[in-house]
């Protein structure tokens, strides 16, 4: 008797969401951004550390991000390489290359996925042996920035360089 009626519930539950998304306009199906605005974390060729709730990214392409963090991330200065994970897959770790003075040392890059914030996303300090004990520190924002903007991030406290980032523009592909 529980099952026909969890039945019944489960199908007017479902009927009401897609006449709700049928409405209203708001709702879109499909990617939340185009993937071309995401990070390739295997593409990852230099870093620097903002503070413990922000870092910059510059990848293949000349393409250069702002991620900011959900929480604070205590390792994020403390460890010597990144992983970065993909919401939707576990990977293992690949390698990397570049590094900043004074803010860390190569990023360690996995996941054939794209960085783009969603659920799950997130930055991982490791030391150089992987013990299990990385403590994956969670996306809450990522987004194009200029090279300009980038570079002029170094050498900067982390007070300027979070005013910096907040003021610059996103950067948005140019459509062909």
């Amino acid at each position: 008797m529980k099952t026909p009626l969890l039945a019944l519930l489960a199908s007017a539950l479902a009927l009401v969401a897609g006449a709700t998304s049928a409405s209203d306009p708001a709702v879109k199906s499909g990617p939340i951004r185009p993937t071309g605005e995401c990070l390739v974390a295997r593409q990852v060729l230099d870093w620097g550390v903002v503070d413990d709730r922000r870092l910059v990214v510059k990848s293949l392409g000349k393409r250069y991000y702002d991620i900011q963090l959900k929480n604070s991330c205590r390792d994020l200065n403390r460890r010597p390489y990144l992983t970065f994970r993909d919401g939707l897959q576990a990977t293992p770790l690949g390698s990397g290359r570049g590094f900043r003075r004074g803010v860390g040392s190569d990023p360690v890059t996995s996941s054939d996925g794209r960085i783009c914030g969603d659920l799950g996303d997130a930055v991982v300090p490791v030391s150089g042996v992987r013990d299990g004990l990385e403590i994956p520190c969670r996306i809450g924002s990522i987004r194009r920035i200029d090279e300009n903007t980038f570079e002029s991030v170094f050498g900067r406290d982390s007070g300027s360089a979070n005013a910096l980032l907040d003021s610059a523009p996103t950067v948005r592909p140019v459509s062909r």
